[in-house]
């Protein structure tokens, strides 16, 4: 949101715009927001591919701009930060104000439960460790137990040696350009390190980057569309809309059983 100069008032996101700029307009709000509406000449927009690199972009304007409007750190402990340390095994970890560890940092980030499912999300595609250099350098020898986070997939594995630093730092540089908003960036060398895997007949190392291809192709992030953002009817989908949405189950790979549930015009339509 812009003045008549053009100075940068409010920087914001939305799952839906239309409605999200709407609800400014019509509902009544503390004297801040009026003192806010009463400046506004114009809004301007970008669009990103998900919601969690609108969540990255949303901090990074913020920081970069400093809009009057929005709510500002003012004791550096308000708001949560990505913070990637500098180890043998660097660790992603969430700090809120100032930590006592140094380390390359991202936000801050004004919700705390958005920021943690986004790196949620980002670990599940990116495996990063979080054990003290300390714990891994006892442990790196492939000797240990496995930790949790190893067991379902968020740790590549520094706790039992089964990742090499090299490969490591890989994971941790694609989540450093993630952060910065570089998606493009990461595909190009994932695309191109997939390439150079199969010329070399390692099959497994391709097929492992081509689902991280997908997966961030495919972020499953609408846990991060806040629900007053989608839920004013005013602005839900037009009449005359379907929705179907499909479930198919088996038992022990036999009996399958599909179920259609339907929705016209935003209501459950059982007859269908």
């Amino acid at each position: 949101m812009k003045d008549a100069a053009g100075k940068i008032l409010y920087i914001g996101k939305a799952g839906n715009l239309k409605c999200r700029v709407a609800s400014y307009f019509q509902k009544a709000y503390d004297s801040r927001i009026e003192k806010l509406l009463n400046q506004v000449k114009k809004i301007d927009y970008r669009k990103t591919d998900t919601a969690i690199e609108a969540l990255i972009l949303e901090s990074q304007l913020i920081k970069k701009y400093e809009p009057p409007f929005n709510v500002k750190e003012k004791d550096d402990k308000s708001f949560l930060y990505v913070e990637i340390t500098k180890e043998k095994f660097p660790r992603v970890l969430l700090v809120r104000g100032k930590s006592n560890t140094v380390g390359e940092r991202h936000g801050p980030f004004t919700s705390a439960s958005n920021i943690r499912e986004a790196m949620r999300i980002i670990r599940r595609i990116f495996p990063y460790s979080r054990h003290s250099h300390k714990f891994v350098d006892s442990h790196y020898i492939g000797e240990s137990r496995p930790c949790f986070d190893y067991q379902i997939g968020l740790c590549p594995g520094t706790c039992i040696g089964t990742i090499t630093r090299k490969d490591y730092l890989k994971n941790i540089k694609n989540i450093k350009l993630f952060l910065q908003s570089r998606k493009k960036r990461i595909l190009t060398n994932l695309q191109k390190e997939m390439k150079n895997a199969s010329k070399n007949l390692e099959f497994e190392k391709a097929e492992k980057i081509r689902r991280q291809i997908f997966a961030l192709k495919h972020i499953q992030d609408v846990a991060l569309i806040n629900d007053s953002e989608i839920h004013d009817s005013r602005f839900m989908i037009q009449d005359s809309s379907r929705i179907e949405g499909y479930d198919v189950s088996n038992i022990s790979g036999t009996s399958a059983v599909g179920s259609m549930a339907v929705f016209t015009n935003n209501k459950p339509d059982k007859n269908e």
